[in-house]
């Protein structure tokens, strides 16, 4: 007698199917499955049967899913030895046809000496260890960035690192190739809900010793400006170190001494004099509401450049008058009629974090997720000075 062969089980049949169309390139890496009620059609089983295999697959890795949206199949099922990825998915920088798999670096601006440091510690170590980098801009916009994520991914990005675009406190690619266990370091700032690698600095803790700082030389009337593109985690750090100095040494919080004036969308170069010359602006008439401040602390160099010129402006002066410390230093600060003090950053050393970070990930992308945090220094220059009596 001829026995009918044992079907193989859902679990088998569905793994298969999906592994099938991944040979025949039908669906390559964060391509959408079709949903739970079409595959229960499909294999004729009920969509909690299908639920049920879905989330074993998950577990094996072969999947990922987000809620609200479907399932997607896992970058790690594409890299698999026996499954390539199709070459036109590979093309390198200049369009041409082959296996470059470079990293991809995604930042608002080149323009910015914070991201240009950054970008050659992490070029140093990568091409060290024979990683191609390649550098795409985001122009400051979210839906650049979104298009940038795709495409990259399409082409065969061995890996991300980004700084996310100002203002932007989630992005569902970043969370999809997060959980879809794919190499990613965000930088600089972090986003709020999306549990990923990330590489900053202290700006708590900068922002904390700056003010700390101001409050030994005797001030108690100090003021927190931050003049901005839009908002990042990394300027919330800041005030956050702001007010925990404050309160540390007893000082009450007075947010009509908090200037924080964010100015939307990216501007060219032209609006951008324009926008600063505003700023200055405001930041005389702050200072003419608050003559008692005898200290401040900006959030940004720009900020603190503003403070400076406004303070000038209205002859005030500096540090005799009004002390000024800012988060970042400029290029060529020490040679400026006033040297700032400031809080300086270690750009390199977070470039080349990141990078290592990432090299981790991908030689094991079920490594345990990391948030790096770099200290920040104290530079004293010229811009700050013991109070005087009144």
């Amino acid at each position: 007698m001829i026995r009918e062969a044992k079907r193989a089980p859902l679990y088998s049949q569905i793994r298969d199917y999906i592994l099938e169309h991944i040979h025949q390139h039908k669906w390559l890496a964060n391509d959408r499955l079709p949903t739970e009620a079409e595959l229960a059609k499909q294999f004729g089983v009920s969509r909690f049967t299908v639920k049920n295999a879905l989330s074993d697959l998950v577990k094996e890795g072969l999947i990922y899913r987000i809620q609200g949206k479907g399932s997607f199949i896992s970058q790690a099922v594409a890299d698999q030895d026996n499954i390539s990825i199709p070459q036109e998915r590979t093309v390198s920088a200049a369009g041409a046809v082959g296996a470059f798999r470079p990293i991809v670096f995604l930042t608002p601006s080149i323009e910015s000496s914070l991201s240009a440091n950054i970008l050659a510690g992490a070029e140093e170590l990568l091409s060290e260890h024979g990683y191609p980098i390649m550098f795409r801009s985001t122009r400051n916009d979210q839906e650049k960035e979104r298009q940038l994520l795709q495409e990259c991914s399409r082409m065969g990005a061995r890996g991300f690192m980004i700084i996310p675009v100002d203002g932007e406190s989630y992005n569902e690619d970043i969370l999809r190739l997060t959980l879809n266990k794919f190499p990613v370091v965000v930088i600089d700032r972090y986003l709020r809900g999306v549990d990923t690698n990330c590489v900053c600095s202290d700006n708590a803790g900068g922002a904390y010793d700056a003010t700390s700082h101001l409050i030994e030389l005797g001030h108690s009337n100090l003021a927190f400006v931050a003049l901005h593109n839009r908002s990042t985690t990394s300027l919330e750090d800041r005030l956050t170190g702001f007010e925990k100095a404050l309160t540390q040494h007893h000082i009450p919080i007075d947010h009509h001494r908090c200037l924080i004036e964010l100015f939307g969308e990216h501007p060219s170069k032209a609006e951008q004099r324009s926008t600063f010359a505003e700023h200055k602006s405001l930041v005389r008439s702050f200072l003419e509401r608050n003559p008692d401040v005898t200290a401040v602390f900006a959030a940004t160099n720009s900020s603190g450049i503003a403070v400076l010129e406004a303070a000038e402006e209205l002859g005030i002066k500096v540090p005799e008058q009004l002390s000024v410390i800012f988060f970042d230093d400029y290029e060529h600060s020490t040679l400026s009629r006033i040297p700032p003090s400031c809080v300086v950053q270690q750009d390199k050393e977070i470039g080349s974090a990141a990078a290592q970070l990432l090299m981790a990930v991908i030689e094991n992308p079920l490594l345990e997720r990391k948030q790096l945090t770099l200290p920040t220094q104290l530079v004293l220059r010229k811009s700050t000075a013991r109070v005087r009596p009144s």
